[in-house]
């Protein structure tokens, strides 16, 4: 029996040693040293199978840590012709995708190699060179369907798999303002992180114009539009003629101020805010806030109108690219031999942010549905509200309500109390959806401010604990 285990230890320990001498080194910039094969490396991690006490394991390793990689030959692949092979399971098919993408690309980088054997170093180069870029939509209500926490959520985890490029597909009629000057310090946070190009589908109207003023490239699809992007503020109050004229003027500056360091026409995304604002453009596709001396110049927005801009004029003033195939195919447009897509991971982001948002929304509604009409039965049903009762005298001539009238008082009370604890429950629940949409930034979403919620929530109390004290007192005739 001690030989056979020792058989056995002599294997482990010759296969580890044979392991070894094809492993991959990584060493760390504190000295450490690890030794394994490479799964996979980006801009941001190094991911690393490792040997621990005889169990792989795999580590992760981010990439500021890393002071070198030293990548060992790969042995040659195994004939073709095993039919052999396991099939995939339909779960595994998006990540056997990947690694098929990857094995082209890998095959591609080393099939001119004068050696028949590949290494894991032309592999690292050939993953280094790819440009990975990552689809985020922008759809729907601009702050709700769309916003600035999905966006953000979004570029992190671009930043975490390398990624270069983000394609933005636009198809929104718009929303709130305040999210798109949030999207926008969020665009400006990653600017130097990623390049931005603005996918028009078919509309970036009002608050969705921020996407294509703060994007590098901007490719529109046949009939697309963009513009439309006044402000407009909630106040009802006399003057709100002045706020908005004032909140006008500073979101045409900063969306003008983005477009101009993206390189676009900053006069035509002001002219898409300010209702003052005009637009011409001359033979040549020069634009001018006003009517230029040369001859053929033909205006696209008067001093009456707000512009929204079709992708023909956006193409006619050198603002824009038409594009009408695949995003697949945009690499070929930009010259990028590898254009590699990370899948699914911006949609889920703006996917997952929207959802919550929405969710929020319901939460509130709901609340403010059991709220009222529970106020009405609190009004309808509170024992002070009825003059039904009646009265006995006793011997010495005081006034009290009869058996009758003191059983409705309580009933009528304990119903009113039960009322102001739905009340209560309702302000709660509203409270934690303003308190929810707070930190995420969902402004729209705050429908109460905490000073009106709290003090409904302390007369609510206040009437309650008045009920309760006067369960057994009945008022007097």
């Amino acid at each position: 029996m001690l030989k056979c285990l020792s058989r056995i230890v002599c294997v482990c320990f010759l296969f580890l040693f044979a392991a070894s001498t094809r492993a991959d080194t990584l060493t760390l910039k504190d000295g450490s040293v690890f030794e394994g094969k490479i799964l996979e490396e980006n801009g941001a991690e190094v991911v690393m199978e490792v040997v621990i006490s005889n169990i792989k394991t795999t580590r992760t390793f981010p990439r500021y840590k890393v002071q070198s990689i030293e990548y060992a030959e790969v042995e040659e692949a195994e004939p073709e012709g095993d039919e052999s092979k396991p099939s995939v399971k339909p779960a595994d098919r998006e990540a056997q995708q990947e690694k098929d993408t990857e094995t082209e690309l890998d095959e591609e980088a080393t099939k001119d190699s004068p050696s028949a054997r590949a290494t894991a170093r032309d592999r690292a180069s050939a993953r280094a060179s790819r440009m990975y870029f990552m689809q985020i939509p922008i759809e729907g209500t601009i702050g709700e369907q769309t916003n600035a926490t999905g966006l953000k959520n979004a570029l992190l985890q671009a930043r975490r798999r390398g990624v270069s490029h983000i394609v933005f597909t636009i198809d929104s009629p718009g929303g709130f303002l305040y999210d798109a000057i949030q999207a926008l310090e969020v665009l400006k946070e990653f600017d130097d992180e990623f390049e931005y190009h603005a996918m028009v589908e078919e509309g970036a109207i009002s608050a969705a114009s921020i996407y294509v003023a703060a994007s590098d490239h901007i490719w529109v699809r046949p009939g697309a539009r963009v513009g439309g992007a006044v402000a407009y503020s909630n106040d009802t109050t006399s003057g709100a003629a002045e706020v908005d004229a004032k909140l006008n003027s500073i979101w045409a500056a900063d969306i003008a101020s983005r477009a101009q360091t993206k390189g676009h026409p900053p006069e035509v995304f002001r002219a898409m805010v300010e209702p003052a604002a005009e637009l011409w453009v001359d033979a040549e596709g020069n634009t001018f806030t006003s009517r230029p001396s040369s001859n053929g110049a033909q205006q696209l927005d008067n001093a009456t109108s707000i512009l929204t801009i079709r992708a023909d004029q956006m193409i006619a003033i050198g603002m824009a690219e038409e594009f009408d195939a695949d995003i697949d195919k945009l690499g070929d447009v930009l010259g990028l031999e590898t254009w590699v897509e990370v899948k699914t991971l911006g949609i889920r982001a703006m996917k997952k942010a929207g959802g919550e948002r929405e969710e929020l929304s319901e939460r509130y509604a709901e609340a403010m549905k059991v709220y009222i009409e529970t106020l009405k039965d609190y009004e309808r049903d509170h024992p002070a509200s009825f003059d039904d009762y009646r009265y006995y005298t006793d011997l010495r001539g005081g006034e009290y309500a009869d058996g009758p009238s003191f059983q409705k008082w309580r009933e009528r009370t304990d119903r009113t109390i039960r009322h102001c604890d739905v009340l209560l429950e309702a302000l709660a629940r509203m409270a934690s959806v303003n308190k929810r949409a707070e930190k995420i930034g969902a402004d729209h979403l705050q429908y109460v401010s905490e000073e009106i919620g709290t003090d409904a929530y302390q007369e609510i109390q206040d009437a309650r604990a008045e009920l309760v004290r006067n369960r057994n007192k009945p008022p007097m005739p």
